[in-house]
């Protein structure tokens, strides 16, 4: 699961290319806001309630089924007035497909796999990176050097390898691990 930087999904595309690449929802998201603010339309947003529910839809398309898409996007974009244009024609080309002049659609930037987390909702896996993330951050916590040293970086290494196939070890025990929030 990654972000949707182009580079990296191009790297993983490239590099594993027989492995299920997710995207992450908070990331989509954030595609999706990063547009609403670059087309000038953060105070339409923030007053206009009917707006911003229309863009809350547009990132719900994340969780219809993927033969729905298309028609959910339709649908959506009808209920838009005509100062978004810019906005659905940008999440059109990038996440939708733009329509061919006869039949079809192109190929979108973004493919509907990759945002779609319909499948991940129904086998109730995770739908953002926010686990691995909380996890880097705690571990930059503990190396808690800004550019450590590659002894000092494989130490800390060791030592997260250690404390991993010790709770591993006891989840397979079936007992309890410890968590800073239990």
């Amino acid at each position: 699961m990654t972000d949707f930087e182009t580079g990296t999904i191009k790297s993983v595309k490239d590099m594993l290319p027989n492995i299920l690449h997710k995207g992450c929802l908070f990331h989509f998201s954030q595609v999706v806001w990063r547009q609403v603010q670059s087309k000038g339309l953060t105070t339409k947003y923030n007053e206009d309630e009917v707006f911003r529910l229309n863009v809350k839809q547009l990132i719900a398309l994340a969780f219809v089924p993927l033969d729905q898409i298309i028609i959910g996007f339709d649908l959506i974009c009808d209920q838009f007035d005509a100062d978004a244009d810019d906005l659905l024609e940008y999440f059109e080309k990038t996440c939708i497909g733009e329509p061919k002049r006869r039949t079809g659609r192109e190929k979108p930037q973004f493919d509907h796999k990759l945002w779609n987390i319909h499948d991940r909702v129904v086998a109730t896996v995770p739908r953002s990176n926010n686990s691995v993330e909380g996890w880097h951050n705690a571990f930059a916590n503990r190396v808690a050097i800004s550019h450590p040293t590659i002894v000092k970086l494989g130490e800390k290494v060791r030592r997260e390898q250690s404390k991993f196939e010790v709770d591993m070890t006891k989840i397979l025990q079936s007992h309890d691990i410890k968590t800073k929030k239990a």
